[in-house]
């Protein structure tokens, strides 16, 4: 594995393990911090849930740091998940025409893992390619 995969898998890691352990750990946190307000055991269980797959993406990145056999695995889930969340984001927006601050920040971090993902995922490609 070279070192661009470690450094954006450990980059990966970091922050999905952390973001994703402290939503899953402190609901109500991550609650103020996005707006929420947590008024039934149901809204709990949601954050919770979310955050505990954006903790298993951050162990899978972890995991693919010292497994290679599941690097490409690891970028395809990280596009179509994110990609899948930045879809929602900008369909969102065509609904309710707003687009808050907030709203493009989380946009822009999300296309970046998207690309990262994806720029990798050539990257691998044209690997195997040469190697053969």
């Amino acid at each position: 594995m070279n070192k661009v995969e470690k450094i954006v898998l450990t980059i990966l890691a970091i922050e999905h393990l952390g973001f994703g352990l402290y939503g899953l750990y402190d609901p109500y946190s991550i609650a103020e911090l996005t707006g929420y307000i947590l008024n039934s055991e149901f809204a709990l269980s949601e954050i919770r849930a979310y955050y505990t797959l954006i903790s298993a993406l951050g162990f899978m990145a972890l995991f693919a740091i010292f497994i290679q056999s599941i690097v490409r695995q690891t970028y395809i889930l990280y596009a179509f998940m994110f990609g899948c969340i930045l879809s929602g984001r900008i369909f969102n927006y065509l609904l309710t025409d707003e687009l808050i601050t907030s709203i493009v920040v989380a946009m822009v971090a999300e296309a970046i893992v998207v690309g990262l993902a994806l720029w990798r995922l050539i990257a691998l490609r044209q690997e195997t390619r040469s190697e053969i």
